[in-house]
Parts: C-alpha cells; structure tokens; sequence
C-alpha cells in the first residue's frame, strides 16, 4: 500500500470549498462562524473595467499600418 499524498495549497482550498457547500445549515452554529470567520473572496473585477478605449485604438491603427 502506497503512502498519501502531501496536501497541497490548491488541493487544501479546493477540499475547504467541498466542506464549505457540504452539510451545513444556515442557522448551524458552524456555518455562523464560518461566516464570521473566513468571508467568501470578492469576485474579481472585469478586465474590460481597466483596459482604456483610446489604448484599444490605437492598438487598431497599428496594425492597418
């Protein structure tokens, strides 16, 4: 029988998400911590939100030459 694998970061926060949507109730005091405790990551902004139009144009120009 082979040994277990080492844990990693990403392994570690992919196995937090699965808990995380397993088996918790809302009103459950664990899920009232969790809340309280570990808050969900802010999604991140949209690229388009940072790019500028005037970048984009002359991008654009460039390539006609």
């Amino acid at each position: 029988m082979g040994q277990k694998r080492q844990l990693t970061h990403h392994g570690a926060q992919k196995r937090a998400e699965r808990e995380r949507a397993v088996g918790l109730e809302p009103e459950d005091d664990a899920a009232r911590w969790l809340d309280e405790h570990d808050p969900k990551p802010k999604p991140q902004p949209p690229k388009s939100a940072s790019k500028s139009k005037v970048l984009h144009q002359w991008r654009q120009r460039q390539q006609r030459g």
